[in-house]
């Protein structure tokens, strides 16, 4: 005849379960609920956009700067940047003597116009009407001659500003024609203002002129 045997663990494993599952043995259990499901968040709305302070004045204390707490006095020291605008012009007038081998020393009425290319260089119109004149014949007349060259100044800035150039000379020896020269000197800049100079010219005279194509001039002129 067949036996059957109990299993004696059975009980025991039954109540490790509900204890594990925190409950009591031979006592029903519940599922925990499961998770809500998603809600939509409507998106924010975007921010405003920047608006124009016509017066800054009329901002709230929060959106102003702190003063500034500076002492008259130490704002009087502070050192000043940047150089001074210096005014890039030169203007100038004067008179002095023009002399030559062949030429009565004879008054001059002269003039400049000039503008700074930089620290060192500048350019120049340099009139002048020489009054009194000498035809070709060697008489002495009352005519003026007039003679205009544009000129490159060198150290301009120096005591001793040298130059060089060229332009056009007319009725030089009475001969109502107009001619090409040459001219080179030196300003001697005694002064911010008061000029000292130098210069010597060659005039190409025309076919049939005789006399010396070289002369001089001693200048004195105010620059401003």
């Amino acid at each position: 005849m067949r036996q059957t045997r109990i299993h004696r663990s059975g009980p025991p494993l039954v109540a490790l379960a509900c204890l594990a599952l925190g409950g009591h043995p031979g006592q029903a259990q519940s599922l925990p609920a499961p998770p809500a499901p998603w809600v939509s968040v409507p998106p924010e709305a975007p921010a405003a956009g920047w608006e124009p302070v016509p017066d800054v004045a009329t901002l709230p204390a929060e959106y102003l700067p702190p003063p500034a707490n500076r002492n008259p006095a130490e704002l009087a020291i502070l050192p000043r940047e940047g150089k001074p605008i210096e005014n890039v012009g030169i203007y100038g007038i004067g008179g002095g003597v023009n002399f030559g081998s062949d030429l009565p020393n004879s008054g001059v009425f002269t003039g400049r116009v000039g503008y700074k290319l930089n620290e060192t260089l500048a350019v120049s119109l340099r009139p002048s009407v020489i009054f009194g004149n000498r035809d070709v014949l060697g008489r002495y007349n009352g005519q003026t001659s007039f003679q205009l060259p544009l000129t490159l100044d060198l150290f301009r800035r120096s005591v001793v500003s040298p130059y060089l150039g060229g332009g056009i000379a007319t009725n030089t020896y009475s001969t109502g024609q107009t001619n090409a020269m040459l001219t080179g000197g030196v300003d001697l800049n005694i002064s911010h203002n008061v000029t000292l100079g130098f210069n010597v010219n060659y005039v190409f005279l025309p076919d049939g002129v005789t006399f010396d194509a070289l002369q001089a001039m001693t200048l004195l002129y105010l620059k401003f």
